[in-house]
Order: C-alpha cells, then sequence, then structure tokens
C-alpha cells in the first residue's frame, strides 16, 4: 500500500510518511518510557521474558515463591523460530512457547541434543526443576544420551523400580 501510495487505511489528508514518523516516535517514546533514556541499555529481553507459574501457585500464594520457576529474558516473538509469544496491548511478557527443541543425528545418536523451557523435573524442589531455563532462553542444547556406557556413567542417581 505504500508502495501505491494506497491512502485507503489512512484518516482523511494523511500520507504515509507522516503516519510512519507518528508511528516511530509513538514507539521510540514507549520504548524511552519502559526501558530509560539510554539506548545502550535497550534489550528485547529486559520486557520479553518468562513468567511460568506453577498451577498450584493461586491456591497456595504462601508457597509461590518456591513453585514459580524463575522467569529467563527471551529473544523471539510469535512469528520467528524462537518462538516466544506475547499478547499485543497486555505487555511483552511471554505467553506461550514450543515445548521442546529436538536435533537428532541419526548417523550418532549420541551427538543428538534437546532442551526444554524449564527442567526435566517436575518436582520444585528438584534441582532439575527449572534448570534448563537459562539454556532454552539462550538458544542452547543439551546432550541426549542413547549409549548406556555413557548413561551410567553421567547419572546423577539411580533408582530401580521392582513389582510388590
Amino acid at each position: 500500500m505504500i508502495r501505491r501510495n494506497d491512502r485507503t487505511l489512512l484518516p482523511v489528508g494523511d500520507d504515509w510518511p507522516a503516519a510512519l514518523a507518528r508511528a516511530l516516535a509513538a514507539a521510540v517514546a514507549e520504548l524511552r518510557a519502559t526501558l530509560g533514556p539510554d539506548l545502550a541499555t535497550w534489550c528485547w529481553g529486559r520486557i520479553h521474558a518468562t513468567q511460568p507459574q506453577h498451577t498450584l501457585s493461586a491456591a497456595l500464594p504462601d508457597l509461590a515463591p518456591l513453585l514459580n520457576p524463575p522467569s529467563v529474558p527471551m529473544g523471539g516473538d510469535g512469528d520467528t523460530v524462537q518462538a516466544a509469544s506475547f499478547i499485543a496491548g497486555a505487555g511483552y511478557g511471554v505467553t506461550s512457547t514450543s515445548a521442546a527443541r529436538y536435533v537428532f543425528d541419526l548417523a550418532d545418536w549420541d551427538r543428538s541434543a534437546w532442551v526444554v523451557p524449564l527442567g526435566a523435573s517436575g518436582h520444585p524442589g528438584s534441582p532439575h526443576y527449572a534448570d534448563q531455563a537459562p539454556v532454552w532462553a539462550e538458544v542452547q542444547l543439551l546432550p541426549m544420551r542413547y549409549d548406556w556406557t555413557h548413561i551410567r556413567r553421567e547419572a546423577e542417581t539411580q533408582q530401580a523400580l521392582e513389582p510388590a
């Protein structure tokens, strides 16, 4: 529409250069109000961060600090490979993201990698409850293990499940 100078969407008497200048000025004003006057400190992750909440936090607000995983700054948005959506008009906090990232090396399974947004444990007291969140935010991966020698050597604990 801009290339064709199609002003159908603009108020009568307005033109694209003026509309774009207003939009840019409003965006910069919002950024200054939110992130401060020093452009060197402006960073998407300062306003675009995860806000994970455990299902029981609302029912047990005194335990929310223990239940809720930590917030981490995120890149991306709903239209990028690093999917991290936010709700326009409701702030820039991450409202949804993908459930996991995997890379499989079919020639060498032990070179495969993965990461999840929080951690591999669902127990808030576990050190692995949210230990992958910073790795997730930095768009890094963690090794997956398929070779039992590696698995046994690198395992932190072992658990045997035996029928009654």
